[in-house]
């Protein structure tokens, strides 16, 4: 058996009993070589509660857009950026690039998830700010972005600063 594979649970083959596999390397459960979930051995979850009748749904990702003066645009995320959320972030980018702005400011610090579909929007906007001659800057500050940047490699290509007022002074 390979070793990143552990095996849970009581011996396999007993009956009633189903082996599941977990890739440290990754982090979650997968199946054994060769194999695939079926829905006696997916790995048990928890389903979210319910809203309250008539309670709003919760905003996974807040994206604010604020223009400042000399053509600055700071773009602000909060939340989760994921694959659900991150064509709504990409939108705010490229709309800022594709307004004229001259310098481009997106903030990462209230960002409380920072997936791979959020990394590849980021790229694709810095690419297209180089193309159009627009300054664009992030706002890393501690939020958890920074990390996920610099594991990418995008931290050594872009313009990374503490703080708001740090990226518009330049």
């Amino acid at each position: 058996m390979p070793e990143r594979y552990r095996r849970h649970g009581r011996a396999a083959g007993q009956p009633g009993v189903t082996a599941t596999w977990y890739d440290r390397r990754v982090g979650f459960a997968l199946p054994p070589a060769g194999r695939s979930w079926d829905n006696a051995s997916m790995p048990a979850s928890t389903p979210a509660p319910d809203p309250a009748p008539g309670a709003a749904s919760p905003q996974l990702l807040e994206v604010t857009v604020d223009e400042h003066p000399e053509g600055a645009v700071v773009v602000r995320a909060g939340g989760e950026i994921d694959l659900l959320t991150a064509p709504r972030f990409a939108d705010a980018m490229v709309t800022a690039i594709d307004g004229g702005a001259a310098l481009v400011v997106v903030d990462l610090d209230q960002v409380t998830f920072f997936g791979s579909a959020a990394v590849a929007n980021l790229a694709r906007a810095a690419e297209r700010a180089d193309t159009a001659g627009t300054v664009f800057r992030l706002v890393v500050g501690e939020s958890m972005a920074t990390r996920v940047l610099e594991i990418s490699g995008l931290a050594d290509l872009l313009d990374l600063r503490p703080t708001v007022a740090d990226a518009l002074a330049g």
